[in-house]
């Protein structure tokens, strides 16, 4: 019994420790406090473009499905965002397609990852009023660590779900 104790307890204590998780009671069979919470915190911005509010708009639903471990949901988010660019955001929109296309959320997440460092720079230069939080989870793809851009300074992980629901941290308010 010690031994299958003992490996447990330090994994629960590793987990725990490298994200400084806080211990709170999310009931994950009903989101709805989870997202009246997060909307309390919510920043609103907007950019100088129409076309970066759209993107950023697709981006947070997008972040909110995988927030959700909903495959579905983040191809649907993916799909839209995909209209919604113009020709010349060939790379964002290759991989928006990758996520429409991919066969389970791990995938959908990885290729998120990389979004994201296409995304944030947009969002950084039209910036126009309000602010955007840029968040990083550092056990993300086994402990290399990944970043999001959210609109809310809470933490919501979109690289775990609810396994990790507030796993990160913020790492720069961007306005």
């Amino acid at each position: 019994m010690k031994r299958v104790t003992m490996p447990f307890m330090a994994t629960i204590l590793i987990f725990s420790l490298s994200c400084k998780e806080e211990k709170k009671s999310v009931e994950t069979s009903n989101p709805e406090p989870v997202m009246e919470e997060q909307a309390k915190e919510m920043a609103v911005a907007s950019f100088n473009q129409e076309k970066t509010n759209m993107l950023f708009t697709d981006y947070q639903n997008l972040r909110k499905a995988l927030v959700a471990t909903a495959p579905d949901d983040a191809k649907t988010a993916a799909e839209q965002m995909k209209m919604n660019l113009d020709t010349e955001e060939k790379e964002i929109s290759a991989l928006a397609d990758e996520i429409s296309n991919a066969l389970d959320v791990e995938a959908q997440r990885e290729v998120f990852s990389r979004l994201t460092e296409k995304v944030e720079p947009k969002f950084k230069e039209t910036i126009e009023s309000g602010e955007i939080y840029k968040q990083f989870c550092p056990m993300a793809f086994e402990g290399k660590g990944a970043y999001w851009i959210s609109d809310a300074s809470e933490i919501r992980n979109p690289y775990f779900g609810d396994k990790m629901l507030t796993c990160g941290k913020v790492t720069e308010t961007i306005n």
